[in-house]
């Protein structure tokens, strides 16, 4: 770090988190900025690097400290450790002034797509969020249900065409994603090529629907792209929550639903029996 801007990393970044939560405060070590002419910039900068959240300057450290809080009280909440992007998240959802996910920044000058969606994905969100989401759908009753996605043989886009290509068909697909689900469904990355998205208030009838909307789109969107003549093919697995199992259990059905589809048939949808 600068000698302009130590301080404020050793303040705001290195004492709240470096003991409580290594593995946040390393990745914020890697986010943080070093060129920003002012702290209040940096923190702007290192907010919207976080979790995509456009915040002004004025009032940049003002909601750092907000976040470092409410890490605190979700970690209380949920009684155990919690990312600084998932509650970076949380925060600003509960404000109602997120409207990007932290996947789709734009890459920093000099770094390629692949490096991107790596530094800024937290895998702890879709299961930080599944949680909350069961736990409103306990409180007011009304259905949840959820989507996990693959993309079909991948790794033939990523051999024949080049990474960059394969980057190019993630970016499509989360744009697509984005624009197709509402302003209170949840996505996130899963894993390289597969993606989890959250579906308040909405039954398994609604959900099946939307992932089929989402499949048609990916595969007619990805046959503009050249060399993807075919286009891009996802298969996807759908279910409705029951109160019955934990939220990790749900995820371990989602996945082996959709595991157990791509064996049989790919380029469909799936749901948990």
């Amino acid at each position: 770090m600068k000698n302009n801007n130590q301080k404020e990393f050793v303040d705001y970044i290195q004492q709240p988190l470096e003991q409580s939560d290594p593995q946040s405060f390393n990745q914020l070590k890697g986010l943080f900025p070093k060129e920003q002419a002012s702290a209040a910039d940096r923190f702007s900068v290192l907010i919207q690097k976080l979790c995509g959240t456009a915040v002004f300057s004025k009032t940049a450290i003002r909601d750092w400290h907000h976040i470092l809080e409410h890490k605190t009280e979700m970690e209380k909440w949920l009684k155990r450790r919690v990312g600084i992007q998932a509650a970076a998240i949380d925060y600003f959802d509960q404000k109602g002034q997120r409207d990007t996910l932290p996947l789709f920044l734009a890459p920093e000058s000099g770094h390629g797509n692949e490096m991107w969606l790596k530094q800024v994905y937290s895998p702890e969100i879709h299961l930080e969020k599944l949680k909350e989401e069961i736990h409103r759908s306990r409180r007011y009753r009304h259905a949840l249900s959820a989507i996990m996605l693959d993309v079909d043989d991948f790794h033939k886009i990523n051999d024949a065409l080049s990474y960059k290509m394969g980057d190019k068909v993630i970016t499509i697909i989360i744009k697509i994603i984005q624009k197709t689900i509402r302003n209170v469904d949840i996505l996130s990355r899963y894993s390289g090529d597969r993606f989890f998205v959250i579906l308040p208030n909405t039954n398994r009838r609604e959900a099946v629907e939307l992932a089929e909307r989402l499949k048609e789109k990916v595969k007619n969107r990805t046959k503009r792209v050249e060399g993807l003549v075919q286009g891009v093919t996802l298969t996807l697995s759908v279910g409705q929550y029951s109160n019955e199992i934990s939220s990790t259990d749900f995820l371990k059905q989602m996945e082996n639903a959709l595991i157990e589809g791509k064996r049989k048939n790919r380029d469909s949808v799936h749901t948990l029996l």
